[in-house]
This record gives structure tokens, sequence and C-alpha cells, in this order.
């Protein structure tokens, strides 16, 4: 069963040509040639975690990042290395079919499931996008069936291990994508019994989000494993169609949307590691980093959610989200050239940027966990551009300027966005179809724009916010559609009641940057509307007539000097 509504047009088919197109070409030449992939498989042939690290997970979350962006930006030599490192990491199983990074005396502890689930996810994406191989098939089918002989019924993969058995709990996801392409039925089975027990050690995951308990109030409250077990809910949901389940977590994801998220669309704030779920919206002023981090691994999750429920469900609201998420907290977390990515991303007061690259987490290792999911944060929001919708038509989420090549009964249809989206809200859609041709178009109109305007030749419409704008006609080569989202600057107020504000133009959060001002000087809004003026360092720089600057949060500090200094959260003046 396939409850998609939309999905993502096949690779190659969408090249993107502005930031997010200029990014995900930085970011595979200047990250992902360059990772060791050999480093990452050694972890599994020789078990190296057998110091309790986790280590097995990054061959899975960097082999997952460099599949995204390979859909979005083909890259043969980049290709050859997921090849090489797949068919290498298949030849690591034991005898019985297990993938672990930790030696057979240890299995089972500390991060153990955790890393095999990475290592099957990174599979099942590589064997359903890249390269249906059934040696790579068979691998997934025995080092599936390997982890699940080791529970029977009534012990379940997390127990008494860390963050309430969380992290090894969210297999979930894989074991249902296992069994989804496997069809083995003790697989289903598996995954049904982890969903009934919901994922953690002391509660029910999913009865207790329903019961109403905020994502703080769930489980230990470790932000980025709850948000993988729910990531697991939708795949059983794909597969059943059970409205509870699809309910359940637009519920959660809802939750995360009003009570943990930063004005940047990042999240996690709490204690020493500000990993956790903790009321982050209300809290996230708080000026120390260590308690306010916004994890990178955090934003890449729960956008990769908002991705799954924006196919589901085609919502216009989710997308708003993900928008938000994604030029903001995912871009911000990126160095400019690609080559890093940063673990922290508080929004300060003033000071530090935190904009530091993410450090060597184990003993020399020489890889990061927000480092390895930074690409995927970018590869699954840019992903969510142009989709194809269920009714052969074609979905339009994000204007950033692209070419979308594609066929609809059996017609070539191409289609180009232009314009010079996010800084400037007019853009232009042209449709070139081989022949003339009918098929539905939809457009999103972001919740933050008022007074928007469509114009297709004398037709003239003023659609709504917040929703899709719906057209199915008879396309004709050269056809035109042009959209004007109104950008007026708007003013946030602080969500502690302190005299402070946050500032927003379209998609982007305008912040103070050290480059062109000092951060610590109080901000009064101007009457006038600023105009958007190059910067050899930033991507949108805006000037009041006066001569004040703000710039986007994703420029500021995109050096990664701590001498570059920001402000998210502008001092009244």
């Amino acid at each position: 069963m396939n409850n998609d509504i939309l999905s993502a047009f096949p690779a190659g088919s969408v090249t993107l040509h502005g930031r997010l197109g200029k990014a995900i070409r930085l970011t595979t030449e200047n990250r992902l040639r360059k990772v060791d992939y050999g480093k990452l498989v050694r972890s599994f042939r020789n078990h190296e975690d057998g110091d309790g690290f986790w280590r097995g997970e990054f061959w899975g979350k960097i082999v997952r990042s460099a599949i995204r962006i390979l859909q979005l930006h083909p890259d043969p030599d980049l290709d050859s290395k997921i090849r090489t490192t797949v068919r290498e990491l298949c030849a690591c199983a034991d005898a019985d079919g297990t993938l672990s990074t930790y030696p057979p005396e240890k299995r089972f502890s500390s991060w153990d499931v955790w890393g095999r689930k990475y290592a099957l996810l990174g599979l099942c994406r590589y064997y359903r996008i890249i390269d249906a191989d059934p040696r790579v098939l068979e691998t997934i089918r025995r080092a599936t069936a390997a982890l699940i002989a080791a529970f029977p019924d009534g012990k379940r993969p997390g127990d008494g291990l860390p963050h309430d058995g969380m992290p090894a709990n969210s297999i979930l996801g894989a074991v249902e994508l296992a069994a989804r392409l496997t069809g083995e039925p003790s697989f289903f089975h598996f995954a049904r019994t982890l969903e009934q027990t919901g994922c953690a050690s002391s509660m029910n995951l999913f009865r207790e989000s329903r019961a109403g308990k905020k994502p703080a109030d769930l489980g230990n409250g470790k932000a980025y494993e709850m948000t993988s077990c729910f990531e697991g809910l939708l795949e059983l949901y794909r597969d059943s169609g059970k409205q509870e389940r699809l309910s359940c977590a637009l519920d959660y994801f809802r939750d995360l949307v009003r009570y943990e998220l930063f004005v940047t669309g990042a999240g996690g704030l709490k204690d020493l590691f500000g990993e956790f779920w903790d009321n982050g919206a209300r809290k996230q002023m708080q000026s120390h980093a260590d308690t306010a981090l916004g994890e990178t691994c955090v934003t890449t999750t729960v956008l990769r959610m908002g991705y799954h429920l924006l196919r589901l469900t085609g919502a216009p609201a989710i997308a708003d989200v993900m928008e938000n998420m994604l030029y903001n907290g995912v871009l911000g977390a990126m160095k400019f050239d690609g080559s890093w990515w940063m673990h922290r991303n508080p929004t300060p007061l003033a000071g530090s940027s935190f904009k530091r690259p993410a450090g060597d987490q184990i003993r020399g290792y020489g890889e990061d966990c927000c480092l390895a999911q930074g690409p995927e944060a970018l590869g699954t929001g840019a992903s969510s551009a142009v989709m194809l919708r269920s009714d052969g038509g074609i979905a339009i989420h994000l204007y950033e300027p692209l070419t979308l090549r594609t066929t609809i009964r059996n017609t070539p249809v191409t289609l180009h966005i232009s314009g010079n989206y996010p800084n400037d809200g007019s853009i232009t859609v042209e449709l070139v179809p081989a022949r003339p041709l009918e098929f539905p178009l939809s457009l999103r109109i972001p919740a933050w724009c008022e007074n928007a305007v469509l114009e297709i030749g004398s037709e003239r419409y003023s659609p709504a916010s917040g929703r899709s704008a719906e057209l199915c006609r008879l396309w004709k080569p050269g056809d035109r559609i042009h959209l004007t989202l109104p950008m007026p600057v708007r003013r946030i107020p602080s969500p502690d009641g302190s005299a402070r504000f946050a500032l927003k133009r379209g998609p982007l959060l305008l912040v103070q940057d050290s480059r062109i001002g000092d951060v610590n000087t109080p901000f009064a809004l101007p009457d006038e509307e600023p105009e958007c003026v190059s910067h050899p360092e930033i991507d949108a720089l805006f000037r009041w007539p006066d001569g004040r600057c703000l710039c986007d949060y994703a420029s500021a500090g995109n050096l990664f000097k701590e001498e570059n200094t920001l402000c998210v959260w502008l001092p009244e003046a």
C-alpha cells in the first residue's frame, strides 16, 4: 500500500539553480566527495565500537546524505564512491548476517542497535534509489533477521540502554522499510511489536502523545531519538493506512512547531548538552550555547519528518515549516563553502555566533553526528521544492530557481522557475509541454504572505495565504505564470516578554552581523522597506534608506570564525 499523495521526481529530473543549488554543489564537492568511506567501513569490519561509542552511525548517516544529494545533483565521482562503499559494507556481514561495529561479546549494548539502524537505513535507500542489487537486498534481509532473532517477544532492543531506550527502539522505521522491501512477515510483526511497546522504556511514546503530553514530557525528552521513533510510526502508516498512526505523528509534529522549535526552525534545549525537548520555543533566548543547542541532527530529523508528512498529506502548512527550517536553520548550519557543518545552532542575543565546525566526537575518528547529517537536511528540504502529485500533476512548494524535466502521460514537460527567491518575491513559472497538455498544477502560497497576486496572461487572481493555488488547464508551450509574493519586514515579539524582537522578510530571518555593524546596537524598525544589495560574503543583505543593514541568518557568522558575531533577538531601541 502506498499512501503518499506526493513523491519526489526521479533522480536527475530537477536541477536547482539558485541558493539551494549552489549549497548542494558545494557540499558535494567539498564535503561528500572527501569523506573517507573506507574508514567508515572498517568500523564494521574491525568491530571498533568495543569502547561503547557510536562509530556505527556514521556510515549510514553519510551514505543517506550522499544519496539524497545525488538525487538532486548527479555526480559520477560521488556515485562511484557510494557504490563501492555499499559493496564493501555488505562484505562485512558476519556469518549470521549481522552488521555491527560492536564485537560479539558487547553486542546489543550502548549504541549498537542505533548503529545497525543507520546501516540498514543507508542500504535501504541505496536499494530503492541507486541500484536494486539483489545482493544488497539479501544483506538487508539477513541483517534485519539477525537483529530480530536477538529479541524474542517481550524483549525490546532498548531495554536497559541510554535515553529511555529510544535510540535502539527507533529501529522501528528501518525494520518496516526492510519488511516492505523483502516481504518478510516476521519483519512486519516485529515492527508492530515495537509500535505496541511505544519505543521507550518508561512509557508508550505514541499512547502518551495521543493523550496530550507535550514532547518535553515524553520519555526523557531526548529530541532527536524521540522524533526518529515517530518517523517509524509514519512508515507503519505508509504500509497500513491506519489513520490513528498518521494523526498521532501529525499531533506530535504540530507540538514540536508550537512548543519546541526556535525562530530559525532549529530545536533542542536543556542542561549541559541541550539535545532535549524542553519547551525550547519559549526558552530559546537563553544566551548560553550549551543549553540552547539547536542541534543539527535534531533539525535534520524534524525536517525529514516534515518531508514524510508533506508526502502523505500535501499540507501547505507543513511546507511552511520546512521552508523556515531550510533557509534558516539548515543553511545557517553550513559553512559558506559547504565543507563543514556545525553542531550548535542557538539563537543568541548577542556575542559569539557559535558557528564553529562540528568537532571530532570520538577520539580521533574525525566525524561528528551533525557533520554527517547536515547534507541530508539540505537535500531533504530541497527535494520538497517541486513534487509529483499522485494525480499526475505537479506541486510547487519552494520558488527557488530551478528546471524540472519530466513526462506526463507520455508527453515530455519542462518547467522553469525563475526569479531571485527567497531574496525577492517576484517569481515566474514557465511551462513547456511538448504539446498542449492538461494537468493540475499547485503553487503554495506561504502563510507569511498577504496579498499575493497570481497572473496568467490577462487573468489575475488573489490566492489565499497558507493554502495552495490550484490550477488545472490545458497548458501550452511557453505558458507563463507570474506570482508576486509581497515581502514586508515582519516583527516577531520575544517569547519571554523581554524588550527584544526578531525580524523576518519572506522566509528569511534577518539578524545583525559584526561585518556590517555593531551587534549590540539597539534597533528601531524603520517605516520604509529595505532593498536587497550585493555583498561579497553575504547572500542576502538588506539596507534601509538611513544606511542601517541586516542580513539573513544563514549568512551571519558563516565564516565560522569566533570574531564574527551575530545577534538574532534584536534589542529594542
